[in-house]
């Protein structure tokens, strides 16, 4: 095996490429001076402590005094290789524990506050973002009262552009029909309805998407949106429970 080759070796087990070329300059010699490490290994001397530091720190190198002048031998790399499995095992005895503090950190929901009519244009803006199929709970009499058939027409636009199917339970109001002509103008190929019930009201727009599922109260300008896959999931089923239902 040839220098350069040692050296990917040793970086690949967290060397700095200067490091690895001054403990390969060592292997070659009984023992050497900062001087002459520095220059075996072309580095400079006021950084070639800072370099054989950390070799010393991983007993890669052992530090030899000699009367007044201080000596620097690299370890038998057998003996390195047998740290460095230690290491390994010390971290392998520790992965049970870091994968609980992991998953918890996976699995605990994120939640966004927006508040005003532009941040929930933001986050229409990133739902539309979302490949694979958003589910919605539409109630499009509250939609309109701060918002405009424009901006409806822009949001139904953006459906298409997107690799996004939709599938919609509307509220039973008087912009039904409205909704959908803006849809058949827009083309509906990628988006499926049904109206609910008459006694079903609410003035909350619910969306879930990816592992998100986005609150927004559509009278106060506020939305609240829920990020975990656990929860998405149970908004799905029963999204779907009421879309077997109606």
């Amino acid at each position: 095996m040839d220098n350069l080759a040692i050296i990917q070796a040793l970086t690949g087990v967290g060397l700095s490429e200067k490091v690895a070329h001054i403990y390969v300059a060592l292997l070659g010699k009984r023992r050497m001076t900062i001087s002459q490490i520095a220059k075996a290994a072309n580095v400079k001397r006021a950084t070639c402590y800072e370099y054989i530091d950390q070799l010393l720190q991983r007993d890669f190198v052992t530090r030899v005094p000699v009367g007044k002048r201080m000596f620097y031998s690299a370890q038998n790399p057998r003996k390195v290789l047998s740290a460095l499995r230690q290491q390994f095992n010390t971290l392998e005895n520790s992965v049970e524990a870091m994968e609980v503090m992991h998953n918890a950190a996976i699995n605990k929901p994120r939640v966004v506050y927006l508040e005003g009519k532009r941040e929930i244009q933001h986050m229409y803006a990133d739902m539309f973002k979302t490949v694979g199929e958003l589910r919605s709970i539409f109630p499009a009499a509250v939609f309109f009262e701060n918002f405009s058939e424009q901006d409806y027409d822009t949001y139904d636009k953006a459906l298409g552009e997107h690799a996004l199917k939709s599938k919609d339970l509307f509220v039973r109001d008087r912009f039904f029909d409205k909704l959908m002509d803006i849809r058949r103008k827009n083309g509906n190929e990628n988006k499926i309805e049904k109206r609910l019930p008459e006694w079903f009201k609410i003035n909350v727009d619910v969306l879930m998407y990816s592992d998100k599922v986005a609150l927004v109260s559509l009278r106060d300008l506020s939305a609240t949106v829920i990020e975990n896959k656990d929860i998405a999931d149970l908004f799905r089923n029963m999204h779907e429970l009421m879309w077997k239902s109606v």
